[in-house]
């Protein structure tokens, strides 16, 4: 028979970390499978052998560095953005003496009657005084959001960058050819500059078709890759390539942005037709719906006067349409010398955003199209983002 005192030091032995253990570190919030919306609180607890000493614990988000802390309490804030998708967690902990210990976790995405009921009207905005020039450091209250003329409680504000995907949409009709598209190429691949870890890219070409030169990816090797292949021939499928270059961006947890570079209007090769199957409304709606901010670059001084192949609108401002509704921007290059500094504008505008989310207090789910306007009350300053959006269609949402 065991004797009591023998016993009660054995259990005492058999609980308490001893030197040469290893140690320990698991996430104490958010737990493993949670969904996680917006900002977000990250608490780790670490359990250590005897002596041991922490020399830094390491977060990290889906493989891209969050932050490192050196000191208790072991915390960290997080956008978790919209929940859209699941994200990964990762812990780890060095000691002084060279030992780690690592924790991974993954959070889920959220159902999609969830989604809908959770709803984030996401709008990255830039602002601008009346000389031009950005307006960094507003706060929160600085900012008044109205949806149909209704003020909307703002539930997350942030200045940090969020990842980035773009849609890099360049015309390679026959007008193109030569040193045109040559500085083009040139200037596109200057832009990838402004890609981050984490950040993706897609590379369309248009002529009399719309070609997907490099799906998604985050290698710029195999974007450049893409930009550099393109060639000059046909006519001018603008419409077609600007839905299909919405399109892709869908789905994606970040900025979704679109850089279109053209030099003329939605034109067939023969002149006797339009270029696209889809329509101005058409490319614009999906734009809209895939929340894409919308850079055009003209690429040519007759854009003011050349008209879109009905003679209704001048070309310029079928690229100011496009840009303006979708909180984007439009540029017409004079010429060719030009479009690096267009490039760089836009590549200015991402740098400078603030992120404004709410939730919309219109419940209904009928698919109507909502007007949105961001203000700055009692300032002389020009907020830029989209326009409006188009509410969740119940009857959509069934059929999913």
């Amino acid at each position: 028979m065991i004797q009591l005192p023998l016993l009660m030091a054995a259990i005492a032995l058999a609980g308490a970390p001893v030197r040469g253990d290893e140690p320990q570190i698991r996430f104490l919030s958010p737990r493993h499978l949670a969904t996680v919306v917006g900002p977000t609180a990250i608490e780790i607890d670490v359990m250590l052998p005897r002596g041991a000493t922490i020399e830094r614990v390491e977060l990290e988000i889906d493989g891209d560095p969050l932050t490192t802390l050196t000191r208790k309490p072991w915390t960290a804030e997080w956008d978790a953005g919209d929940a859209s998708r699941g994200h990964h967690l990762s812990a780890e902990v060095f000691l002084t003496d060279g030992s780690s210990a690592r924790a991974v976790i993954r959070t889920s995405p959220l159902r999609i009657n969830l989604f809908e009921e959770v709803g984030f009207v996401n709008l990255y905005a830039r602002v601008r005084d009346s000389r031009g020039d950005y307006i960094n450091g507003l706060e929160k209250k600085d900012f008044k959001v109205l949806e149909n003329g209704v003020e909307q409680e703002i539930r997350q504000f942030s200045t940090r960058r969020k990842p980035l995907r773009v849609s890099i949409v360049i015309d390679t009709s026959l007008t193109m050819e030569g040193r045109k598209l040559d500085k083009a190429k040139r200037a596109a691949l200057d832009f990838l500059g402004v890609l981050q870890p984490g950040d993706e890219g897609i590379v369309i070409s248009f002529s009399d078709e719309v070609r997907v030169a490099q799906e998604v990816t985050t290698d710029k090797q195999m974007l450049a890759k893409a930009i550099e292949s393109t060639r000059a021939f046909g006519g001018t499928a603008l419409y077609d390539a600007v839905y299909r270059g919405a399109s892709k961006l869908k789905g994606f947890d970040g900025r979704r942005v679109l850089v279109l570079l053209s030099d003329g209007r939605d034109e067939a090769k023969s002149g006797l037709e339009p270029g696209s199957l889809h329509t101005l409304e058409e490319s614009l709606e999906e734009s809209l719906r895939s929340e894409a901010m919308v850079f055009a670059i003209g690429l040519g001084r007759d854009l003011q006067y050349q008209t879109d192949f009905y003679g209704r609108q001048t070309v310029a401002d079928v690229l100011r349409r496009m840009a303006d509704a979708t909180g984007g921007r439009a540029l017409i290059s004079s010429g060719a010398s030009e479009l690096r500094r267009s490039f760089k504008d836009v590549a200015e505008d991402l740098r400078n955003q603030y992120l404004l989310a709410y939730l919309s207090n219109d419940e209904k789910k009928d698919g109507s199209w909502r007007e949105i306007q961001a203000l700055t009350p009692g300032r002389d300053l020009e907020v830029i983002t989209r326009s409006g959006y188009y509410a969740p269609n119940e009857a959509e949402i069934l059929d999913r």
